[in-house]
């Protein structure tokens, strides 16, 4: 099966990336999806997908509808619908949402909670 990135991905529904040589520091909100490749530091409040790029660097609190991990979060995530952790990827933090995947070669520092669907 395919990961949620992947069916993005195919249907063309990235909407917005922040390359691998931005730093962005701030708060940050959007509706649709978003994609991390440089060095974000805030919070993101958001209703739609967010990617973590392979060699993006994230410390940050986050809330997205979800979140499709590869770089470094270093903060609390919240996710309405699921968290994809996949290989190369490095959390610190507290991971909570409704599916959570966790791939071989993840290095997970903290707790993981499931929330039941409405």
């Amino acid at each position: 099966m395919a990961n949620l990135l992947e069916n993005y991905y195919n249907n063309k529904k990235i909407k917005t990336i922040l390359g691998k040589n931005t730093n962005f520091n701030g708060d940050l909100s959007f509706r649709d999806s978003l994609k991390i490749n440089g060095t974000y530091i805030g919070n993101i409040n958001a209703t739609g997908l967010l990617v973590i790029g392979e060699n993006a660097t994230v410390q940050a609190n986050i809330k997205a509808k979800s979140i499709v991990i590869y770089g470094t979060v270093k903060g609390d995530i919240n996710a309405e619908e699921r968290v994809e952790m996949l290989p190369i990827c490095k959390v610190q933090g507290n991971v909570k949402a409704k599916k959570i995947k966790i791939s071989d070669g993840v290095v997970f520092n903290g707790r993981c909670e499931i929330i039941k669907g409405q």
